[in-house]
């Protein structure tokens, strides 16, 4: 059995995206995988079982039969936080090794995925890094360049600590004017100093939308109409705050938008529905009127209706943005199709030595 752990220099820099990919190619070369996350942050349950988002939607698209509980079996929770302080907590290391042991039986490889950097870990007495080192592990790295100095220090000090455990760094989310730059002088760069680079990800657009139905959950909306439309993609959102003729002219320059605007603001409604509009989240409580709702019916543009301002729902959008989804279909598809044509497999399974 192989331990592939996976790594990240940034939150949010796409750990899932290549898990997922990385996942679905191995089992498609015959492997049988398994997934780990020796700790969780986005706590739910599932009948009555403390885990994390993340193991039930591996355990679903991956096929997998083991316990949820040993897939993910340290959840941070305010809880386990206070407990840990305290010094009565359980002992997640021994809880954290025993479930790997389980989950790994009858696999060739397990993808184990941490929470960011090798120091992850640390308050519950498994740092990242140890546990690589413990395991036999080995590591790639993920991430988001927004400082291309600070991004490159975060890999050759990954390389550094973790040896040749450690097989290479994957950049995404990298802008288009940018792809050949990482692809060139930086993939150049690392190289000498024995990094390998495994894959360089433009940033797409599909993979940082989310659907109508998360920012529904999100925001804790109302559907209005269209509830057969909550699977539609939102990729940027706008306030439509402006006079119409100004809001239309803005409006039509963005493709696959969410528009939140005033519930009373009906005339920028109409606008918005002459336009490439994913969905309408009106604020302030109020209701569309009947025109509204036949016409946004007509174009199957959904509409959410929430309680508070428009300075307030912005703001739980952002914060929404921060933790991107790949739980619909369509940005599944896409995320396997991506790793596949990005990440030089061939490398990492001789890297594992498969």
């Amino acid at each position: 059995m192989k331990a592939l752990f996976v790594t990240s220099l940034s939150e949010y820099s796409g750990k899932n995206l290549v898990l997922l990919g990385l996942g679905k190619r191995l089992q498609e070369e015959g492997y049988k995988v398994g997934m780990f996350k020796p700790l969780g942050i986005f706590p739910t349950r599932v009948d009555n079982i403390l885990t994390d988002e993340d193991a039930v939607f591996f355990r679903k698209v991956f096929g997998l039969e083991d316990p949820l509980e040993h897939m993910c079996p340290c959840v941070i929770t305010d809880s386990l936080i206070e407990d840990l302080l305290e010094g009565e907590a359980e002992d997640c290391a021994v809880r954290i090794k025993e479930s790997f042991a389980k989950v790994s039986q009858g696999k060739d490889v397990v993808l184990v995925e941490s929470l960011g950097g090798l120091s992850y870990g640390n308050f519950v007495g498994v740092p990242f890094e140890s546990l690589v080192k413990e395991l036999n592990g080995k590591a790639i790295s993920v991430d988001v360049p927004r400082w291309v100095h600070q991004a490159i220090d975060g890999v050759l000090d990954l390389k550094k600590r973790l040896g040749e455990a450690y097989l290479g760094a994957v950049f995404n989310k990298v802008r288009h004017g940018r792809m050949e730059f990482f692809t060139g002088d930086v993939t150049s760069y690392l190289g000498k100093q024995g990094v390998d680079v495994l894959g360089v990800i433009q940033e797409d657009p599909m993979l940082a939308s989310v659907s109508v139905r998360e920012v529904k959950d999100s925001l804790g909306a109302e559907v209005a109409c269209c509830p057969d439309k909550m699977e539609n993609l939102v990729e940027r959102f706008t306030i439509g705050a402006m006079n119409v003729e100004g809001a239309l002219r803005y409006m039509r320059k963005i493709r696959n938008k969410a528009v939140i605007v005033g519930g009373d603001r009906s005339d920028i409604q109409l606008a918005a529905l002459e336009t490439s509009t994913a969905c309408l989240i009106l604020t302030g409580d109020l209701h569309p009127n009947e025109l509204i709702l036949s016409k946004s019916t007509a174009a199957a543009v959904p509409i959410l209706v929430v309680k508070g301002d428009t300075a307030s729902v912005v703001e739980k959008v952002e914060s929404l943005l921060g933790h991107l989804s790949l739980r619909s279909e369509s940005k599944v598809a896409r995320a396997i199709e991506i790793v596949k044509k990005e990440i030089q497999f061939d490398k990492i399974l001789k890297g594992l030595g498969l």
